[in-house]
């Protein structure tokens, strides 16, 4: 049986080892275990040929500890870190990303080169995920907020960082919008007036909250996913609302009655 590599990048961060195509992984990992808690699940498919680029993960006798069970059913996990994974899988490693409801649904984005002259000036709703978590507002639009973040040049950075575009739609007085399901909507809106009235001098991001959104999370995406570093940005792009109710409605449905 072929062997495939994941790398969880939600809840908790681990390359994991399967016979399981994607999608019956992501199914396996959200509903076919007791070890999750109940919630998404977030991957990506990763080349196996990242072993020729770092030595930093133990897969020289992979074929010896991911075999098939007794019974010749496929091994569904044989994890091979949970520790500082995303920090050395290099950038170019990364294929597909995989978004699976707490039901079990999931929805595959492919990646792409994400340009500069895509970037949107105003300020932005991003959640990290992995390896950091917070809740941020930035007057950064991705690829820079992505660089800045990862710049070992700045006191306080990550190698590498994943994290997600949020919808933040205001009306006229800058109140966010009623179907937004954010727990404290006012903070929200206290920090994007704050960056908004700050001059160019000032921090360009802040804190909303330390702890990462657990609910509500797939159904207010806004441009997708972003995953950078100094070598480059690539961008997940999410569907739009009428590709989802039209190609992918099993998914939205599910994941917009989480």
């Amino acid at each position: 049986m072929q062997i495939r590599y994941y790398m969880m990048c939600s809840r908790f961060e681990a390359l994991i080892a399967s016979h399981l195509e994607p999608e019956a992984f992501g199914t396996y990992m959200a509903v076919g275990t007791k070890k999750l808690a109940s919630g998404h699940v977030t991957f990506f498919e990763i080349d196996p040929g990242f072993a020729r680029l770092t030595d930093h993960f133990q897969v020289a006798d992979i074929e010896q500890r991911c075999v098939p069970h007794e019974d010749g059913s496929p091994k569904r996990s044989k994890y091979i870190s949970v520790y500082r994974v995303m920090e050395f899988l290099p950038l170019s490693v990364y294929g597909s990303l995989y978004l699976t409801t707490p039901d079990g649904r999931v929805l595959k984005l492919d990646g792409e080169a994400y340009e500069n002259n895509d970037e949107q000036d105003g300020v932005s709703l991003y959640q990290e995920l992995c390896p950091l978590n917070p809740l941020v507002v930035s007057k950064l639009a991705p690829a820079r907020f992505a660089r800045v973040l990862t710049d070992p040049a700045n006191p306080v950075h990550a190698p590498r960082l994943f994290f997600v575009d949020l919808q933040a739609d205001r009306d006229e007085k800058g109140r966010l919008a009623g179907w937004l399901p954010y727990s404290n909507p006012m903070h929200i809106e206290d920090c994007i007036q704050e960056l908004e009235r700050s001059g160019p001098e000032m921090k360009a991001t802040k804190t909303v909250s330390r702890t990462p959104l657990a609910q509500n999370f797939l159904r207010v995406i806004r441009r997708g996913f972003f995953l950078g570093d100094q070598s480059g940005v690539k961008c997940y792009r999410f569907p739009t609302r009428d590709e989802l109710e039209i190609r992918h409605s099993q998914w939205w449905h599910s994941a917009s009655a989480q």
